[in-house]
């Protein structure tokens, strides 16, 4: 197996993404770790062992790309034909959380303020740079103003009054 080979394998990311693709265009079955294994030994000519085939199958079911279910009592996975989202929030939906609770708390908001906030609304893990991110777009369209103190450190305030911008 050449290096260019054993990194396409190594992959993880690329490997489920290939993974996903063989199932969704295969027979419209549900797949066990039995046949993930044969796939990846068959298709990718790859040293993986059940564990990875394991790992990856629980990955795409908790990304949503899989349903679990039982086929004479073991664990399968099927296809699911519904497009899974990254949240399960959209992001018009968050920002309107974020600006209905700078609107009604005021004070200094922080990304990490901003992102229990998100966090609530998602009901979903949230990375700082996005609630960072949500901060910078309220931001731009003038509901919230930054204040710097020092680099690396900033926070917002609500520009907000009575459901307008002041």
């Amino acid at each position: 197996m050449t290096t260019t080979e054993l990194r396409r394998v190594m992959d993880v990311t690329a490997r489920r993404d290939y993974l996903l693709t063989l199932i969704k265009h295969g027979p419209q079955q549900p797949i066990a770790t039995s046949d993930v294994y044969f796939l990846y030994r068959t298709y990718l000519r790859s040293p993986l062992g059940r564990n990875a085939a394991r790992r990856d199958l629980r990955d795409l079911a908790r990304r949503g790309h899989l349903i679990p279910t039982s086929v004479d009592g073991r664990r399968a996975y099927r296809f699911n034909p519904k497009a899974p989202h990254r949240h399960p929030v959209d992001s018009k939906e968050s920002m309107r959380a974020l600006q209905l609770a700078i609107a009604t708390e005021g004070g200094e908001w922080t990304p990490g303020r901003a992102r229990v906030v998100l966090r609530r609304s998602a009901g979903t893990h949230i990375y700082r740079s996005v609630a960072r991110a949500r901060l910078e777009r309220l931001h731009r369209e003038g509901l919230v103003e930054l204040h710097s103190e020092r680099p690396g450190h900033c926070y917002y305030t609500s520009l907000i009054t009575d459901g307008a911008t002041a």
